[in-house]
This record gives structure tokens, C-alpha cells and sequence, in this order.
């Protein structure tokens, strides 16, 4: 009973810092608008810096391995929460672009550290399905909350005091790292009882399913805001429909909470990307004022945490040698990185178009790689996709 209740304390601490650790991605489009107005910079310069925080959060989550054998769970825990929160205050504080794109890139290893962490602590307990669910149900919540918020502060406490109240959710990761023992990482992982190819393979194409997927989002999600401003919205207007748009995630998070793996992946995976589809579609040609643009980003949010869900589930579930789960955080931030430096480089030669054109194309992608990961591996033992 004491085992089963450490087991629960762990699950719902590992759950919330996976919702919260990447809190910036909630409210990116409102950050990155504030640092540039500050700054005075350019959508070209804009995508660097957020690139730069994504890689550094992609190398944090490289690091994870190294790091979780010297120094273990609890205290890896606290340290990155301490040290995000540092860099959230100092980053609040800079005038110069390269210094700024330096701090996001220390603040993303940090970060990277802490999702990477707890996605892969989710991936060796059991339920992954409904672990995932919650913890991007929970992340819905926090974002929306965050992203009405986060304008507002700007008002009342100026530019740098919303920047920097970004820390705030690294002081609540570091109360939570309480519940988590003080050796996770070192434990041997859980042993999966599934074998064979055909799982292996199954997981392969989900994760690259996975990745064009995020890929698409980030095409677009760092430039809404400044996307909308072009279209006369206010910053304000933004910020709430920022902030009901991600409640979208809530019935996206809801569904694999509520059905786990119940349902076949592969149609839920579908339907989602469809919802995702339908979204660029309206953001690129009718969001011209702040209830459209709230629209469009409800249904993102309602496809994208959908699909994500099952995607994840998919990668963990037909993972029998322990190999394909780390791989999620790294392939999620590596997205977040690669996507806002290609729109920063496109931007140099190309209009607006051509981001929602890529953020399509690769929907679809992804949708075609889950659909051969249900042919080719016929002759293994089934699961379901």
C-alpha cells in the first residue's frame, strides 16, 4: 500500500512538471511579442530567439542520460527548476539580442532537462495513454490560464515584470521535484512485456508521425501573434484568444484521459491531424479578427493535443526493448527548434504563405507515415494503432 501510494505521488509529480516545464511554449506568441517590441526586432529575428531556447531545450533533453546518472532524481529536478527560473529573471533584464538568444538557450537546457525527465519517468510506468492525456490535459489548463494572463501583467507590472513572472511555474516544479526519490534515473527502467518487430516498427513510424506533427505547429505557433498584429488585432484581443483557443487541448487531453487505449489509435491520430489541417486553413485565410483567430487556434489545440496523445501513446506502447520512448521529448523540441529557424530563413525570400503551406504538407506527412506503420508490419503480432 505504501509502495502503491510512492507510486502515485511520483506519477502526479512527473505529470505536472511534464504539463508545466514547457510553459514558454504556451505563451510564446505573447513572449516573443513583448521581447520584440522591447527590442524592435524584425519576424527573422524573432524565429532565432526562439529557435535558440528550443534547441537549448532540445540539448537538455540530450543531456538527460549523463545528467540522471551522476546526480540522480530529486536533486536533477530541483537544480533545473532553479536554474529556469534564473534565467526567466535575467532574461527580463537584457537589451541586447545576442545576449538574449544566449540566455533562452541556457534557459532551454534547464527546461529540457525537466520534460525530458518527466516524459521519460511517465513512458516506464504503466497506463501510458491516460499519464500522457492527463499531464497535456493539465498543460491545456496552465497555457490557457497563462496566455490571458500574461498581456494583462504587461499592463500592470510592464514588458520586463511579464517576462520575468515566467519563474513563477519553475518555483511551483521545485515544490512538486519534493515527491520524486532522490535516485530515479538511476533505477533500471521497468521491463516492457511486448516483443517483436512488428511493435518496434509500429513505434518507429508513430514517432515520425509525431515529429511532422510538431513540426506543422511550430511552422505557425510563434507567429501568431505577430501575424495577428498585422491584421490590426490587439495585443489584448491576442492574449484572450490565445487563452480560450488552448482550451481547445482540453477536450484533445480529455478524450485519451477518458477512453486510454480502447479506442484504435490510427483513426484518433486522423482525426486530430484533420482538425489541425482545418486550422492552418482558417488562420491563413479568415482570421481577421480576434473571434476567428480564436476559432482557428481552439481547433489546433483540439487536434494537435489529440493526435500528440495518441501518438505518444503509440511510441511507448510498441516500444519493447526500452529504445523509442526517450526519443519523444527529444523529437517534440527538436520541431520546436528546427521549425521556427526554417521560418526565420523562408521569411528572408518568401511571404507569409509559404508558412502555412509547410505546416500543411507536413500534417499530411505525418498522417501518411502512421498509415504505412498499419501496412508494413502485418506479418508481426498486432497492436492497437
Amino acid at each position: 500500500m505504501h509502495n502503491n501510494k510512492n507510486n502515485l505521488l511520483l506519477r502526479a509529480a512527473l505529470i505536472y512538471i511534464a504539463a508545466t516545464a514547457l510553459i514558454i511554449i504556451g505563451v510564446q506568441p505573447i513572449f516573443i511579442g513583448l521581447v520584440a517590441e522591447r527590442l524592435n526586432l524584425d519576424l527573422s529575428q524573432q524565429g532565432w530567439i526562439l529557435s535558440s531556447e528550443m534547441t537549448g531545450t532540445l540539448l537538455g533533453s540530450l543531456l538527460l542520460p549523463l545528467l540522471g546518472r551522476h546526480f540522480g532524481g530529486r536533486g536533477l529536478y530541483l537544480a533545473g527548476a532553479f536554474a529556469a527560473l534564473a534565467l526567466n529573471v535575467l532574461s527580463a533584464t537584457l537589451d541586447s539580442l545576442t545576449t538574449l538568444v544566449l540566455c533562452r538557450l541556457a534557459c532551454g537546457i534547464a527546461t529540457g532537462v525537466l520534460y525530458a525527465g518527466a516524459i521519460s519517468g511517465l513512458g516506464r510506468l504503466p497506463g501510458q495513454d491516460r499519464s500522457y492525456g492527463l499531464s497535456l490535459l493539465i498543460q491545456t489548463a496552465v497555457f490557457a490560464l497563462y496566455a490571458t494572463c500574461m498581456p494583462q501583467l504587461a499592463e500592470v507590472f510592464g514588458n520586463r515584470g511579464a517576462v520575468a513572472s515566467i519563474g513563477f511555474w519553475f518555483v511551483l516544479i521545485a515544490l512538486v521535484a519534493l515527491a520524486i526519490p532522490r535516485r530515479l534515473h538511476r533505477e533500471a527502467p521497468v521491463p516492457v512485456p511486448q516483443s517483436g518487430d512488428g511493435c518496434a516498427t509500429l513505434g518507429r513510424y508513430a514517432l515520425l508521425g509525431m515529429l511532422c506533427l510538431q513540426l506543422a505547429i511550430y511552422c505557425i505557433w510563434g507567429f501568431v501573434d505577430q501575424l495577428a498584429r498585422e491584421r490590426g488585432i490587439s495585443p489584448v484581443d491576442v492574449g484572450w484568444a490565445f487563452g480560450l483557443g488552448i482550451l481547445g487541448g482540453l477536450p484533445g487531453g480529455a478524450l485519451p484521459s477518458v477512453l486510454g487505449a480502447r479506442v484504435r489509435r490510427g483513426p484518433m491520430i486522423g482525426f486530430g491531424s484533420l482538425l489541425v489541417l482545418l486550422s492552418i486553413a482558417l488562420l491563413a485565410r479568415h482570421a481577421q479578427d480576434a473571434e476567428q483567430l480564436c476559432v482557428a487556434l481552439f481547433l489546433m489545440n483540439v487536434g494537435w493535443v489529440l493526435a500528440l496523445t495518441y501518438y505518444m501513446g503509440a511510441i511507448a506502447s510498441n516500444d519493447p526493448r526500452g529504445t523509442l520512448t526517450p526519443w519523444v521529448s527529444i523529437l517534440q523540441v527538436t520541431a520546436a527548434a528546427l521549425a521556427p529557424a526554417f521560418v526565420a530563413l523562408q521569411q528572408q525570400s518568401a511571404g507569409h504563405e509559404a508558412i502555412f503551406v509547410s505546416a500543411g504538407v507536413a500534417v499530411v506527412l505525418g498522417v501518411v507515415l502512421k498509415c504505412m506503420a498499419g501496412v508494413l508490419p502485418r506479418r508481426a503480432t498486432p497492436f492497437p494503432q
